[in-house]
Formats: structure tokens, C-alpha cells, sequence
């Protein structure tokens, strides 16, 4: 009898946490967050890190609940709960008085004014990004105001993203796109910056090549290049893994459409001003490495460079480390596009490999900004969804991104002291996360689930 009592003691708290209605648990989370958004004022950066510390604790409880039910998680109510949360974020910080960063309120009406007035800006962003800035004015009326429309014409990008990840169909995607619609540690970026538009298109290219639809994954990526030029590496390393497997006409069609949706929008511009268009490729290619970047840390370690205080700045890096960190970072990519073309019985391996060539190439740059999180973090959703082999996996590797994008809040907007430590911690976790990404794709290809 004992034993029989036992047994439903211990049956009760299993009980009780699988009647929870996952969609419940994560609502309530959201709402929690935002109060905690909203008591934390309208300062912008240098903010007290206790509030994304609580955030990310109340967020991190309720997705573990959400965990144990996962399979009871239905598209619909994520995404109204995302999009909720998302439009209640705004219009908190409208509220507040939040200002944003400089971007939206100075660099992207500068190029989105410009073009409304008939000539391309000199700009430091592709032509892709310029019209998403030209719709913010358009909507806004220019100027500062450019910062309220910008945030909401990123929302959409967002809500793409999440039925991107869900549109995977694995075990696993319903769960990663309740972390894509509902992690609050990227709200700041979703709102102030421009990195949900070309996320959403990598994340639909892979989704669309999973279903072997060479050529609308190829302007996926295309259209996502237009925009930010790191997805063109996806369409890279896709378009190797299908010549591995001998589908040269494949290939082809992938990368002709990548390449003429990236003509399509980028040639109109380059016809009338040449000069203005190719300057964002002059200023990307002709910066230096900066205090975000993963190679200050170690040319700090050996006093190569004096302490940074400006993050985004130059740190006077000598030729020597800027030149190496170019040619490390070309042997991470080739070394993807090379692990894709070995790996090309496993389809899932090969689309893993392209969603992270991006990542990639973004966490080896001399410049390093804390809105790449937006799309490392989708980057390494879409390749776990794919790749993960237990729920016990998942969870794993889901806690080392939960800490990735603390920690890289932490560093910015809210600039801790000791800043560099969290930052080598960062990408220490980063580069960790990468290569669980690496080892599972040779793993899924000794024994190939979807050749």
C-alpha cells in the first residue's frame, strides 16, 4: 500500500507541469517581461543589468515548462503571442520615451531620405537595405520619425522568421520557433535595427530548400544578399553540397536565381550612380578591427592594442592582425563550404551548414556589432531543429544560446563593466555553439535521414 502511495506522489508534480498549456505558460512569460521592460525607464544603454538578467530568468523558466509540452505547441498561437509581444515592446518604449541608437534616428533616415529625394546615398549599407530605409521614411515622413515606423516595418521580418523555423517540420521546430517569436534578449535588436529583413530571408531559403526548391531558395538568399551580403554565403555552400551529390543543373538554377534576384535589385542603382552604390562595398571592406570583434580580446591579452572604450571604434589593431583576421576568416568559410561538400548524403547536414556559413563569417570579421545576434541566433535554431538528436539536446543547446544572447546584451546595449570579459565569454560560447553545429552535421551524415 505504501508503495502504491508512493507511486502517485511521485506521479503528481509530473502530472501537474503536463497540464500546463505550453501557449499559457510562455503568454504569461511575455507579459512578465514586458512589465519588467517597462520598469526598467527609458534609458537606452549603460542600463542597470538586472533587468535583463530578470528577463532572461522569467523567459528561461517559462520555455522550460514550455519544453516538457512541447508537442502540444501550435503554430497559430505562437505567432499571435510573438506578434503581440512584439507590437506591446514598441509601443512600451513609444511610451516611455525610448530613444533608439543612432541608427535608426540617424544612419537610416539618412539613406532612406536620400533616395526619396531621387539620388542614391552614399551609404554604407547595400541597396536591399536603402529600400527597406526608404520605406521608413516613406511611412514616417522622414526624420527622427523614421525610428517609430522602422520599428513596426521590422515586425513582419520577424513574424516570417518564426513560421520559417516552424515550416521545418522537426520534432524539434515548434519549440525553436517559440524562442525565435518570444526570447526578449533580442527585442532591443528586432526594434532598432535592420537585421530581422535579411534573417528572414535565410531562414525561408533554407526552409524552402529542405522542400528542394532550388531555385526560390536561390532568391530567398538573393534578396537576403541584397540586403545584408552574409546570406550569399548560404547560397555558396547549398549550391557545393548539391554539386557533391552530382546535381550540377540543380546548382546552377539555385545560383543563377540567388544571383539574378541580387542583379535585379542592386542594378537599377549601380546603372545611375555607380559610385554611391559601390561605396558601401569600399567603407565594409576598409574597416579595421573594433573592441565587439572576437580578435580584440586576444591582441588585448598581448598588449597589442590599448583598452577599447568607444566598442564600435578601431582599436588601432596593427596591419598585421588586420590582415590575419582576413585570412582566418576565409579558411572558417572555406572549411563550411568544404564540410558541405563531404557531407552531401544528408540533406539536413547540407542546410545546416548553409544557415551557419553566415554565422560564420559574421563571428570571424574584424567588425563585430551586437546585432548579428538576430541572425546567428536563427542561424543556430534552424541547424539544432535540423540536427538535434534528443529533446535532452535540444534543451542543451538551447541554454548555451540562452547565454549567448545574455551575455551579448549585457555587453551592448548595456554595457556592463568589465565589458571584455563577457565579451570573450560570448564568443567563446559562440564558437562553441558553431561547432556543436559542425559535429552534429558529420554525425547526421554517417547515418542520413533524408538523402
Amino acid at each position: 500500500m505504501s508503495g502504491g502511495t508512493t507511486a502517485v506522489v511521485r506521479a503528481k508534480p509530473a502530472a501537474l507541469a503536463d497540464r500546463l498549456d505550453p501557449h499559457h505558460v510562455l503568454a504569461a512569460s511575455a507579459a512578465t517581461v514586458l512589465l519588467l521592460e517597462a520598469f526598467r525607464g527609458s534609458a537606452t544603454v549603460d542600463t542597470a543589468p538586472i533587468w535583463p538578467i530578470l528577463q532572461a530568468a522569467v523567459a528561461a523558466a517559462a520555455f522550460a515548462l514550455a519544453w516538457r509540452n512541447q508537442q502540444r505547441l501550435r503554430l497559430g498561437p505562437i505567432v499571435a503571442i510573438g506578434l503581440g509581444f512584439h507590437l506591446a515592446w514598441i509601443t512600451i518604449h513609444l511610451g516611455l520615451g525610448v530613444q533608439s541608437d543612432s541608427d535608426s534616428v540617424i544612419a537610416y533616415p539618412r539613406a532612406g531620405d536620400g533616395l526619396l529625394s531621387g539620388h542614391y546615398p552614399s551609404s554604407e549599407y547595400p541597396p536591399g537595405a536603402v529600400l527597406l530605409f526608404a520605406l521608413d521614411s516613406l511611412l514616417s515622413g522622414g526624420g527622427d520619425a523614421d525610428r517609430v515606423s522602422h520599428a513596426f516595418v521590422m515586425v513582419p521580418f520577424q513574424v516570417a522568421t518564426v513560421i520559417g523555423v516552424w515550416l521545418l517540420k522537426t520534432p524539434w521546430s515548434p519549440w525553436f520557433a517559440a524562442i525565435v517569436a518570444l526570447w526578449p534578449l533580442n527585442a532591443f535588436f528586432w526594434e532598432f535595427k535592420f537585421d530581422a529583413a535579411p534573417t528572414a530571408a535565410l531562414v525561408l531559403g533554407v526552409t524552402l530548400g529542405l522542400r528542394r526548391r532550388w531555385a526560390w531558395a536561390g532568391v530567398a538568399f538573393g534578396l537576403g544578399a541584397a540586403l545584408k551580403w552574409s546570406p550569399a554565403l548560404a547560397a555558396v555552400v547549398l549550391a557545393v553540397w548539391l554539386l557533391g551529390r552530382r546535381e550540377p543543373r540543380a546548382a546552377a538554377v539555385h545560383l543563377l536565381s540567388a544571383a539574378v534576384t541580387f542583379v535585379l535589385v542592386n542594378l537599377p542603382f549601380l546603372i545611375g550612380w555607380p559610385g554611391n552604390v559601390l561605396d558601401a562595398y569600399a567603407l565594409q571592406g576598409g574597416r579595421e578591427i573594433i573592441g565587439e570583434s572576437f580578435y580584440y580580446i586576444p591582441l588585448r591579452l598581448v598588449h597589442a592594442v590599448g583598452p577599447s572604450t568607444r566598442l564600435s571604434h578601431p582599436v588601432g589593431a596593427p596591419d598585421w592582425a588586420n590582415t590575419s583576421a582576413i585570412g582566418l576568416q576565409a579558411v572558417v568559410v572555406l572549411a563550411i563550404v568544404l564540410a558541405a561538400y563531404l557531407l552531401k548524403d544528408d540533406i539536413r547536414s547540407g542546410l545546416s551548414l548553409a544557415a551557419i556559413a553566415p554565422a560564420a563569417f559574421l563571428l570571424t570579421n574584424r567588425v563585430f556589432s551586437p546585432q548579428f545576434l538576430v541572425m546567428l541566433l536563427a542561424a543556430w535554431v534552424i541547424a539544432a531543429a535540423l540536427l538535434a538528436r534528443s529533446a535532452a539536446d535540444q534543451l542543451g543547446f538551447s541554454i548555451l544560446l540562452f547565454g549567448i544572447t545574455l551575455l551579448n546584451v549585457l555587453v551592448y546595449p548595456t554595457h556592463v563593466d568589465h565589458w571584455a570579459a563577457y565579451s570573450a565569454l560570448l564568443f567563446l560560447l559562440s564558437f562553441a555553439a558553431s561547432g556543436w553545429v559542425l559535429v552534429r552535421s558529420f554525425e547526421s551524415a554517417r547515418a542520413p535521414r533524408n538523402p
